[in-house]
């Protein structure tokens, strides 16, 4: 039976390439997404972790952290709680690419820069020591971090000096470049750590989140206590931050899973389609099987096998399609601000796509051809 499913495929090829390609672009799309989308939520999750914070505490209330508004008031709240080691605020902000200086080439702005607010006397800032490639860490407010993708792009070298933000408010003529650093996640690498204080001119007098330290014996402590003391604060593990922003989470989950919906059906569609001309075209060759003794059920698992292996086959090709076309999205077009994981759960549901279009789309045309009679599919021209 498999010798005379394989025979088939050789002697259709065009046919059976194009199903092919139609599923393997289908299991691609939502290989690609899905490896981005948890790319993001575990870079997200890594940066916390990265802190070495052992707790997280921001805005219970916000949807985004980009909404999030902790007050210099509840920081030291938080800071006068038993067992609370020390505390790093932070904020964040986003402006446009500028040219820093004027050796980057016409051309050369990355569009949008993160700029991550950081008090340079404050534990947080110690967690680029050990990513420094160049130079040392900033100790005043005219100084600056800056990310290995953002300086090369930029042409920016430790040393250099430059406006960036809100100099006229400050009384800061130029900021100058202490270090350069690198670390695993490529947005970061694009962008800038300022002092928190110049970042508030833009954010204004709050922060979007503290984060905390403590001995591990008091971390649950103090988080009842954060949350007991201040209603309208929540505080969670580094290693638990994204699970605050599940809902939001959800909305991708729910539409890669429509993307889904959509990629099968249109797979079914091209299988159906491959399947049912290739039972019309055999129905004389069907018949002449059933007549030699094939039962109609053998005829069904036969057909069910070739549409099958078409999805399966489809469905590999894909993960490949999709790796590489992540990879390529990531290099060419992403500007660094997006990151892919490619976990096996990812490939898993790619193959199970691939499989339910081939049982889906092949089971029709395989009931049609078991139900041919011998003598009806001989007289069939």
């Amino acid at each position: 039976m498999l010798a005379y499913v394989l025979s088939q495929f050789m002697v259709r090829k065009g046919r059976t390439l194009m199903c092919l390609l139609g599923v393997a672009v289908s299991v691609a799309m939502i290989v690609s997404i899905l490896s981005i989308s948890r790319g993001m939520r575990n870079s997200l999750n890594s940066y916390m972790k990265e802190s070495g914070a052992s707790l997280v505490v921001f805005d219970r209330s916000a949807a985004d952290l980009a909404f999030s508004k902790v007050t210099a008031e509840e920081v030291d709240q938080v800071r006068s709680i038993a067992g609370v080691e020390e505390v790093s605020r932070a904020n964040f902000t986003m402006i446009m690419g500028p040219r820093l200086g004027d050796k980057a080439p016409a051309g050369a702005g990355l569009g949008i820069i993160p700029v991550f607010g950081r008090f340079y006397s404050e534990r947080m800032i110690r967690k680029y020591e050990s990513k420094l490639i160049a130079g040392r860490l900033p100790s005043k407010r005219s100084e600056l971090l800056i990310g290995d993708l953002a300086a090369r792009k930029l042409k920016v070298e430790v040393g250099d000096r430059f406006p960036f933000f809100r100099e006229e408010l400050l009384g800061i003529p130029q900021y100058e470049v202490a270090g350069i650093f690198e670390t695993d996640l490529s947005w970061e690498n694009l962008g800038v750590v300022a002092h928190a204080e110049v970042v508030q001119q833009k954010t204004g007098p709050d922060f979007a989140l503290i984060f905390v330290y403590t001995a591990p014996e008091d971390t649950a402590r103090v988080r009842e206590e954060v949350e007991s003391k201040i209603p309208r604060l929540i505080a969670r593990r580094a290693s638990e931050f994204t699970d605050r922003f599940n809902e939001q989470l959800a909305y991708i989950d729910e539409f890669i899973f429509l993307l889904s919906i959509i990629a099968g059906i249109v797979g079914v569609l091209g299988v159906l389609n491959t399947m049912m001309m290739s039972v019309s075209e055999r129905t004389r060759e069907l018949g002449t099987l059933r007549a030699l003794g094939w039962t109609g059920r053998r005829v069904l698992g036969v057909i069910v096998i070739e549409g099958t292996f078409i999805s399966i086959a489809g469905g590999l090709l894909g993960m490949g399609f999709g790796y590489l076309g992540t990879e390529l999205l990531l290099a060419f077009f992403s500007r660094g601000y997006l990151v892919a994981s490619y976990l096996p759960e990812t490939f898993l549901h790619g193959f199970l796509l691939a499989l339910l279009v081939g049982l889906l789309g092949s089971l029709y045309p395989a009931m049609r051809a078991s139900a041919l009679q011998p003598a009806e599919a001989l007289r069939y021209e």
